[in-house]
């Protein structure tokens, strides 16, 4: 986990991370500006047609988060395509590899404690949903603290590096605006965005599961149309139990592979 390292030892990593991430989604989306030069392309025009186009935005809603995933453990090979694919994923998912890497690391670090940052124990779906997508940067705070010591100063460099993450997420709905225009952008990124978030947090909510004793246990869950449809599409991703008990393996419900793009 590259990011990962590099946070440990660097407290000023995330900044100068997030910096450049802020530097080359502005110079993006001001050329992408630059181009626009009608107002027709600004205006929302809807066909029925782009319904055909929500399958679609369903499979993507399912694979690019499932990809950038499987980058952050490096399953690609050779290894320098989980950088490049992680990346490009990561402007899909609204997040930076390092982000999604920091949260993904505290969860199987922490599973299922206090500092598991997808943790669903005693919470009703819809409050874990949103924890789920939008939580995550205590746990990454209680690390930072951990390693850099709990100053004053670390406090306000760890808010410096939340405005930066949060400053990129409009920046990449404004790439998605201007590249596929108002109306594919609602009719198509939004419901695949949505698919994406409701796909991954139930992942973590129904594959986990604390007993009144104490007792976690994790499933591997394929048994019905929506779990085939997802893991068909996803590589497996609701084999949640394979997963932890062997994360380098791209398609937990297959197992290790021997192809010369994944693991």
């Amino acid at each position: 986990m590259r990011h990962w390292v590099k946070f440990r030892k660097d407290r000023f990593y995330l900044i100068k991370y997030l910096s450049l991430q802020l530097v080359l989604s502005l110079t993006v989306v001001s050329l992408q500006w630059s181009f626009i030069n009608s107002a027709e392309f600004m205006q929302f025009n809807f066909a029925w047609w782009q319904v055909l186009l929500l399958p679609i935005g369903l499979i993507i809603g399912v694979k690019m988060p499932v990809l950038i995933h499987n980058c952050v453990h490096g399953n690609m090979k050779p290894k320098i395509m989980n950088q490049i694919a992680g990346e490009l994923a990561g402007v899909y998912v609204l997040l930076s590899m390092a982000a999604f890497e920091l949260n993904h690391f505290m969860h199987h670090a922490h599973s299922d404690s206090h500092l598991d940052p997808h943790n669903p124990h005693k919470r009703s779906f819809i409050p874990f949903f949103f924890a789920n997508n939008f939580g995550g940067t205590r746990v990454v705070l209680h690390k930072y603290f951990q390693f850099h010591g709990k100053t004053a100063t670390n406090k306000r460099l760890f808010e410096l590096v939340c405005v930066l993450h949060f400053l990129n997420v409009p920046l990449r709905l404004m790439f998605w605006v201007f590249l596929l225009g108002p109306t594919l952008f609602v009719t198509f990124f939004i419901p695949s965005y949505l698919f994406h978030m409701f796909v991954f947090a139930h992942i973590n909510y129904k594959t986990h599961e604390t007993k009144d004793n104490g007792e976690v246990v994790l499933y591997n869950l394929n048994s019905n149309v929506y779990y085939r449809f997802v893991n068909y599409f996803g590589s497996g991703v609701y084999f949640h139990k394979n997963h932890h008990l062997n994360p380098t393996h791209y398609n937990p419900q297959l197992g290790a592979s021997n192809s010369l793009l994944f693991r």
